[in-house]
Parts: structure tokens; sequence; C-alpha cells
């Protein structure tokens, strides 16, 4: 099973090497990564949606616009 972004310190301390730090402080507050809007549960439309977001962090509407509906 793949960690939450947030309960993951060596992908956090990994993204902040790579010049993420803030979009880890973004995720680590409930904020997504890309546009800083707080992320809500209800606003995900299926399973594979709140996968991607414990991957990375994204609201919908930011999954929505790199992947596509």
């Amino acid at each position: 099973m793949i960690k939450k972004l947030k309960d993951s310190d060596q992908k956090k301390a990994n993204l902040r090497a790579a010049g993420f730090g803030e979009e880890v402080r973004r995720a680590e507050l409930g904020l997504c990564p890309l546009c800083s809007d707080p992320v809500k549960e209800e606003d995900f439309r299926d399973e594979l949606s709140r996968k991607e977001h414990n991957i990375s962090g994204m609201c919908q509407k930011c999954q929505d616009g790199v992947f596509g509906e």
C-alpha cells in the first residue's frame, strides 16, 4: 500500500530535495499542492481519484486538469 504523502517522511524529504518544498508544505496543511485549495474527501469522484490524492495530494479539480475527466 502506498503511504499518503503527509504520512511519509521519506517521500517528503525526497520531494523537498527535488525542489518541491512549498508543495509538500501545502499538502501537509491539507491543501492541494498545485492550486492551494483545501482538499475535501467528498469532492473525489471515485476510488481511483482518492488513490491519486494519496500519491500526489492533488484535489479532484487539479487531477481533472492533469489527467482529464
